[in-house]
């Protein structure tokens, strides 16, 4: 893990969550060498804490923005491949084919 990517990590913390990480955690992934495309992921519903508030999110994925939902053989393994979108301070933001934001 080095240290540029838990500063860029921390970074992007600060700006969606509104405050300083208390602490990092390390994690181990184990990516698959194949998954199962179990088809488009339409959207993703989580729970995340602003102002020390818990609050529900969903986000529908734009058409062309929606990734692959995929599964590993084993345990614990769900992922988001491909797709059109990246976090920011607002949260999963879905881009165009050149890269630019969609704005809901």
């Amino acid at each position: 893990m080095s240290r540029a990517g838990i500063q860029r990590a921390a970074r992007l913390y600060r700006s969606f969550r509104e405050r300083t990480p208390t602490r990092a955690r390390k994690v181990t992934v184990r990516l698959p060498k194949a998954v199962m495309v179990m088809g488009t992921c339409d959207g993703i519903l989580y729970t995340t804490t602003h102002g020390g508030k818990a609050s529900r999110y969903k986000h529908v994925f734009a058409k062309g923005s929606k990734p692959l939902l995929c599964a590993g053989t084993g345990r614990n393994q769900l992922y988001l491949i491909g797709g059109r979108f990246h976090v920011t301070d607002r949260g999963i933001v879905d881009l165009t084919p050149r890269g630019r934001e969609i704005e809901d």
